[in-house]
């Protein structure tokens, strides 16, 4: 494992470690002249552009959550290194690992038209692969819940670099297998499914091919079916490689070192662990309409039970990270990390090149999504994150970026 995944891993499972642990107070309802005052006190001393060029974070955007509704949007800085191209809440961005809730959503609503089984064994219903059977299985299959918890038993997958402009680009069966021209090590099962929690990327990519298999369609394709358009979220796709009329609204990344990627970015062929490109905004839109299905008043997506059976916790025991640190209180739902604390959800995630947060509170209805197109985005953007929640009156702090 090179010094530089690690870092990112590492960087990954610190941050979801403590994100979940500030619990979060109501904050109070804005109308709509008040919101030019409070982007003013967010912005209010704290110097977001200075704290990018300090840390070489070319474009940071961010969406604000109030009472069920995107607030505010906005954009700073610029979609590439070196550009003038302003970045604007239109502006797209690698989701990192939010794209496994996201997943998630999608896994979930297929559930519920019946096409899957929650607890049932996996290799029932894949046609293209089947998880290789070992002795951890002979006693406890791998089920969808288990996969969307993260205690499937798959172990590997904590973060996929992808693959740069002009590589050869594997399909999901070569990804799952480890056949090249996959970089990565086959998928298999390393401990009894059900038996602990292990954050797994690998056990995403098993969702994306049963959700494949259960549909007989091609997986943004299906997401867009089953998630963005009910959502209505125009300005997010699992496409891989990017479509060119999403890559010409699309930031580019930017390495730790400051040095931009080459060609802009990767190609994410494990989407349902880390391919999501997508905005802030849309992902508030898809966060809403997650909490108002909480509440019954919101059947786009999911229904009230499927939305409470998301974002309530289905792991309690504390997670693992790959240190082997427990780090409690921390809580699982299926794909969302979540909270108790008036029914708290989210994730962060980091691709080559990108940083985000989601950070959403069900019962207030209120949160934020920030993006970025550099490793170290999140230096800025939980300072952003933390001057907004001290505006809107939330008890809630981003963890410190490792």
């Amino acid at each position: 494992m090179t010094e530089f995944r690690l870092a990112k891993i590492v960087s990954i499972f610190s941050l979801l470690a403590a994100a979940w642990a500030s619990p979060a107070a109501a904050a109070p309802a804005s109308d709509g002249s008040a919101v030019s005052a409070r982007i003013a006190a967010v912005e209010s001393g704290l110097d977001i552009a200075g704290l990018m060029r300090a840390h070489d974070i070319p474009g940071l955007s961010v969406a604000v959550i109030e009472n069920y509704k995107v607030a505010w949007a906005k954009g700073y800085g610029v979609t590439a290194k070196g550009a003038t191209r302003p970045v604007t809440d239109r502006t797209l961005f690698l989701a990192g690992s939010i794209s496994k809730p996201v997943t998630a959503v999608g896994a979930l609503a297929l559930v519920e038209q019946g096409k899957l089984s929650l607890h049932e064994d996996v290799d029932q219903e894949l046609r293209s692969w089947k998880v290789p059977p070992n002795p951890y299985t002979a006693s406890h299959p791998v089920t969808l819940a288990s996969l969307l918890d993260h205690t499937g038993g798959f172990t590997g997958g904590d973060f996929y670099p992808g693959y740069a402009g002009g590589d050869p680009i594997p399909t999901l069966e070569q990804i799952l297998d480890g056949d090249k021209p996959a970089a990565n090590d086959p998928v298999r099962v390393g401990f009894v499914p059900g038996s602990q929690w292990h954050y797994s990327g690998d056990g995403f990519l098993v969702i994306q091919q049963l959700m494949i298999d259960a549909a007989a369609k091609p997986f943004p394709e299906l997401m867009d079916a089953l998630v963005f358009k009910p959502a209505h979220l125009d300005s997010t796709t699992f496409e891989q490689p990017l479509g060119s009329d999403y890559a010409s609204r699309a930031a580019s990344g930017t390495l730790m070192d400051g040095d931009a990627v080459a060609g802009g970015w990767h190609v994410q062929p494990e989407m349902a662990a880390g391919g999501l490109w997508t905005t802030p905004t849309d992902l508030a839109k898809l966060a809403i309409d997650i909490a108002l299905s909480t509440k019954g008043k919101s059947n786009e997506i999911l229904s009230q039970r499927w939305a409470r059976e998301m974002i309530a916790p289905h792991w309690r025991k504390g997670v693992i990270d790959i240190l082997g640190t427990t780090r409690s209180p921390d809580e699982m739902g299926y794909g969302f990390f979540v909270g108790d604390d008036r029914h708290r959800f989210g994730h962060i995630g980091g691709n080559v090149g990108y940083q985000a947060s989601l950070v959403m509170f069900a019962d207030t209805g209120d949160g934020i999504v920030v993006m970025t197109n550099s490793d170290v985005g999140l230096q800025a953007g939980n300072a952003l994150i933390d001057k907004v929640a001290s505006v809107y009156g939330w008890d809630y702090v981003a963890p410190s970026p490792p």
